[in-house]
């Protein structure tokens, strides 16, 4: 007879299986002792259980303000009937005039006329400027016909601009003649101050509040080549 060899055992086989349910096991148990509630079995009736508690009543402790008491009344001084109270007079001055006393006229500051003097003024400060008969092209009129053209510069083709500053004074004559920027030559500042000069006399003079006064007056004079 031939004899049959089996394999290992069933059981240990299963070992692990076993193994596992064993441990599912013994954790059910621990949860459900955790979770299990003792409850205590003699119930108390809530309802007829009185606590007895002395209340307390506090007292006020704010304190009322009182209002301050009044002033006292001021105190009076009894003076006698025939007691003199004395009181301070104003002292009154006598402003009687006697009749030999001088009389002071009284002077007027504003109507006094200015001081005549030797002021010069531009032609901004005065109230009426010094006028050329025929203004400015009678005086361009008359420089055209009275000047001479140098020969020294005309020889050298010379020409240009010379701008004069002089003074017509108060009696509309003319005075210090001056030559403003730089020199030309050739003598052509020498003509155009002797020009300017002719016409010393046939000005009327400026006027400051209708008093004739000194005014300082710039002019060019062209020289030109035809």
């Amino acid at each position: 007879m031939e004899v049959k060899k089996y394999s290992k055992p069933e059981v240990k086989n299963k070992r692990i299986d076993f193994f596992l349910m064993g441990l599912a096991l013994a954790l059910f148990v621990v949860l459900g002792a955790f979770s299990y509630t003792v409850y205590d079995g003699s119930l108390k009736d809530l309802g007829e259980e009185v606590i007895d508690e002395e209340l307390v009543v506090m007292d006020n402790t704010v304190q009322d303000k009182k209002p301050p008491p009044p002033p006292p009344p001021p105190e009076l001084e009894v003076v006698e009937d025939d007691e003199e109270i004395e009181e301070d007079q104003p002292e009154i001055e006598d402003d009687e005039m006697e009749q030999d006393d001088a009389i002071t006229d009284y002077v007027n500051d504003d109507d006094d006329e200015p001081e005549e003097t030797n002021e010069i003024f531009e032609i901004f400060d005065v109230s009426e400027k010094a006028a050329f008969p025929g203004d400015d092209e009678g005086l361009q009129r008359f420089i055209a016909e009275n000047i001479t053209y140098p020969p020294m510069a005309l020889e050298n083709d010379m020409q240009g601009t010379i701008n004069i500053m002089f003074v017509v004074d108060k009696h509309g004559k003319v005075k210090d003649i001056k030559i403003l920027g730089s020199k030309k030559g050739f003598g052509l500042e020498e003509e155009a101050m002797r020009v300017i000069r002719k016409t010393s006399g046939m000005w009327s003079p400026a006027k400051q509040r209708d008093k004739a006064v000194n005014m300082r007056f710039r002019i060019p004079v062209k020289f030109q080549i035809f």
